[in-house]
């Protein structure tokens, strides 16, 4: 990756050996930058989403893996890493508001991210029948439209308020209420 300015053409920065914690090789395969108001929490510290720039990770390791990576453009510091899957990314998009992330992988699923914690919000499987190359958000962040080498598009309507933490908590806990009642009746007997 690099960073060149558009004044003088120099090199503001570099980043030619990509790894991941690990110590395992990758390849960048995309780049956006930050967009939006707000901060991306980072170690403690608050980082303005219009300095950071995300750029996608693909393992070139046995094992695969990809990576979406959050860098402050400040001093270039890593400041956020998630792991998507197994399978490699193969398009990318960030919503004009700067709160959403969007990628596609070689196993055909679709991802939608938070764009300030990564926190994977919603996957949608089986998204097309061939290579999805094109993610677009429109501008509100309410739909998300994708295409694919099947010579087809989809619009995908998104919800109007993704949940929280304890909303999934509370899911849960609905889903599985029988089967929680009849654990505390045993680890109280």
């Amino acid at each position: 990756l690099r960073v060149v300015s558009t004044a003088d053409a120099s090199l503001v920065q570099a980043i030619d050996d990509p790894h991941l914690r690990s110590g395992e090789r990758a390849a960048f395969r995309f780049a956006r930058f930050g967009r939006g108001t707000g901060n991306v929490l980072a170690g403690g510290s608050r980082v303005p989403a219009q300095q950071v720039l995300y750029t996608v990770l693909n393992s070139r390791g046995r094992a695969g893996g990809a990576y979406v990576v959050q860098w402050n453009t400040e001093g270039w510091q890593r400041i956020g890493t998630r792991f998507t899957g197994h399978s490699a990314i193969t398009t990318f998009a960030l919503s004009p508001s700067g709160r959403l992330l969007a990628f596609a992988t070689a196993s055909l699923q679709i991802g939608i991210c938070d764009a300030h914690s990564l926190k994977v919000l919603m996957r949608v499987p089986a998204a097309h029948g061939f290579a999805i190359t094109a993610l677009a958000f429109d501008k509100d962040d309410r739909h998300l439209v994708s295409g694919s080498a099947d010579e087809t598009c989809q619009v995908f309507v998104l919800p109007e308020q993704w949940p929280t933490p304890v909303d999934l908590v509370l899911e849960f806990g609905q889903q599985h209420l029988q089967a929680i009642a009849v654990l505390l009746v045993l680890l109280l007997a």
